[in-house]
């Protein structure tokens, strides 16, 4: 992305400031790569917005987290699935440190 670019993130239509991880790197060709996500926990169905804010143009994405009651019977396999996801983020992020790093 464009060096001036931006993300902002809304919970329930709500601007959130709290949570939020942004990581850029300066690429070679003076473009810059740009990461975002939100760390946070939700006790009902929640909806988050990304939008990506620059000069050269915007784009929104939508994401509605349901919570369900937990003695539903997919609860197991969305618990593992979950981990999984958390485990892949949480190396994505060290890969990221380390990138940071080497350059």
């Amino acid at each position: 992305g464009p060096v001036d670019s931006y993300f902002i993130w809304k919970k329930n239509g709500q601007n959130m400031k709290a949570c939020i991880t942004d990581q850029s790197h300066m690429l070679f060709d003076g473009r810059v790569h740009v990461l975002s996500w939100v760390k946070d926990s939700v006790s009902k169905n929640t909806e988050y917005t990304c939008s990506f804010i620059s000069k050269v143009g915007n784009t929104t994405s939508e994401v509605l987290i349901r919570v369900e009651d937990k003695g539903n019977a997919g609860q197991d396999g969305w618990t593992k699935e979950f981990d999984s996801w958390r485990s892949a983020i949480s190396e994505h992020d060290k890969m990221m440190q380390n990138w940071r790093k080497s350059w």
